[in-house]
This record gives structure tokens, C-alpha cells and sequence, in this order.
């Protein structure tokens, strides 16, 4: 594909994204991307065959640069410094969204989970990527001591984003970031986190 041709296909997964922020798979239809592109119809079915392909593509497109976000959060001298500047980096990114959108992961999860199995495939394997990064820094942070020990990996790791997932919903539902930090800082606490995080100060009043 030429890079003019990369350039239009990428706009037309980015504005599908956007409409699925927005409107959710089911409502949102080729015309309304039409409309948010610009472009023809037969410039969209061009590159995708059609609504299926499109939306699956668009999430998977959204699958690799939430791996890129979450590698370049999940940074820091230590594994216990790690997770928390992904705790803040997540928090962040919902703030600077104004609460809007929740995560399309968890979106399409409820939305789709029961009627097409191609988009579940996808998110269900988002989810167990989240899970097994998460474990694997768990990992190292209890065995350099700087959280609990007495809860298994995989186990903490599944309920922090089942929490996670939870807490952008109640965000986005009172379009207030107060249920994310306090899921967030429930974490940090119960955890038993060693180390000292731009967190704390949000922290003290939960």
C-alpha cells in the first residue's frame, strides 16, 4: 500500500474509533463514518470489505497503541515503582479525556460479548495480555519485597484490571475521576506498596 493509501486507511480506523467512544459498535453505521471522514463510501469499502472488518480492525489498532501506553507506563527504577506510575499514567489519561468514552475495551466487552464473536475474540485477548504484564511486574515487586506476598500474581493481577475496568465505568458514568482514584488508591493501599509515588498525595484522602 502506498503511504498515501496508509494515510487514508488510518483515518478512517481513527474516526471509527471515535464513533465507537461515542455511539457504541452496533450505532455506529458506515454513513456516520462517511460523515466523520469526508470521504466516500467506496473509499472506505476500498479498504475494508466491510463494517466487521472495519471495526475489527479499528480495535485492533487501539490493542496496539494501549500495549504502547502501557509499556511506557509501566516504568521506574523499581517493579513497585512500575506499577504505580501505571496507576497515575491511567488516571491521567482518563482526566485528560474528561471522564468521557470509558475504555473501548470494557465497552465493547458489554456491548458485544454475547452477540459477535470476532470482536470478543479480540478484547478477550486484550484482557489477558493486561493480565499477564501485570503479573509478571507483580512478580518481580514481591520477590524484591515491595508488595504483599500472601495473594497470588495472576490473581491480583486479574482483579486490578477487573477494578480498573470498574472504576473508568463509575468515571465515566458521574463524569468524575473520584471512583478511578479510589480504585486506584484501594490498590496502592492493599497492596501494601513500598514505594513513594506521585499517588500518595491523592491518596491521603481516601
Amino acid at each position: 500500500m502506498t503511504a498515501k493509501g496508509d494515510l487514508t486507511k488510518n483515518k478512517i480506523l481513527s474516526a471509527t474509533l471515535n464513533l465507537i467512544y461515542r455511539k457504541g459498535i452496533e450505532d455506529t453505521s458506515i454513513n456516520d463514518i462517511v460523515n466523520e471522514t469526508g470521504m466516500a463510501r467506496g473509499s472506505i469499502f476500498f479498504h475494508f470489505a466491510n463494517k466487521q472488518d472495519l471495526v475489527a480492525a479499528a480495535l485492533k489498532k487501539y490493542e496496539n497503541n494501549f500495549f504502547i501506553f502501557m509499556e511506557q507506563s509501566l516504568t521506574g527504577d523499581t517493579p513497585g515503582e512500575r506499577l504505580i506510575n501505571f496507576f497515575a499514567n491511567v488516571g491521567k489519561a482518563h482526566k485528560e479525556k474528561n471522564y468521557t468514552g470509558g475504555c473501548i475495551f470494557g465497552n465493547t466487552a458489554l456491548e458485544m460479548a454475547d452477540k459477535n464473536e470476532i470482536f470478543t475474540e479480540i478484547v478477550s485477548n486484550v484482557f489477558k495480555k493486561w493480565v499477564r504484564n501485570l503479573n509478571d511486574v507483580i512478580e518481580e515487586a514481591i520477590k524484591t519485597g515491595e508488595i504483599r506476598k500472601d495473594i497470588q500474581p495472576d490473581i491480583l493481577a486479574t482483579t486490578i484490571v477487573a477494578t480498573l475496568e470498574g472504576g473508568i465505568m463509575l468515571s465515566r458514568l458521574e463524569k468524575s475521576g473520584e471512583p478511578l482514584e479510589k480504585s486506584m488508591c484501594a490498590f496502592v493501599k492493599m497492596l501494601d506498596i513500598k514505594t513513594p509515588s506521585k499517588m500518595e498525595e491523592t491518596c491521603l484522602s481516601y
